[in-house]
């Protein structure tokens, strides 16, 4: 063999070489970029919830101090506006025409001039007689025992 072929054969080895270790070089920068941007993201995010986390215990913090020292649930419990809304104010107007109230805006009812007469009262039904039972079953009729179940067939099931 020609040694100016095995220094061409070479030269070509080495540029594939450089080529290869180029393309892994940007491969691991590539990766790297990544990994930093999301370690980044990661502490921000992080440092977001710690500065709440902070505050909030340091508003706790406030809190327990102005109730003289003592750190109760009440003191430490987020202050609530209490206005009185417990959700029942959108059914409210639905509510109202339902029962036919009516507002100032709206026109009273005209009745006409004379009142519905009532119907007449019916009949009082007329009394049953009652039977009274024979047999050794009468004493416990007469004083109302609910407790009789000498009648009952208990292996009727």
């Amino acid at each position: 063999m020609n040694p100016e072929e095995d220094l061409a054969r070479l030269r070509h080895k080495l540029a594939g070489l450089e080529r290869e270790n180029g393309d892994r070089m940007y491969l691991v920068d590539n990766r790297a970029t990544k990994a930093i941007e999301e370690t980044r993201a990661a502490g921000d995010q992080l440092k977001q919830e710690t500065s709440a986390a902070l505050t909030a215990r340091l508003e706790q913090k406030k809190r327990a101090e102005a109730a003289g020292g003592w750190a109760t649930e009440s003191t430490l419990s987020e202050k609530v506006e209490d206005d009185g809304d417990f959700g029942f104010e959108e059914d409210e107007a639905e509510n109202e025409r339902r029962a036919g109230y009516r507002t100032a805006d709206e026109p009273p009812i005209a009745y006409w001039a004379a009142p519905p007469v009532p119907p007449p009262p019916q009949p009082p039904p007329a009394p049953v007689a009652e039977e009274r039972p024979t047999g050794r079953h009468r004493r416990a009729a007469a004083r109302g025992d609910d407790d009789d179940f000498a009648d009952t067939d208990w292996l009727a099931t």
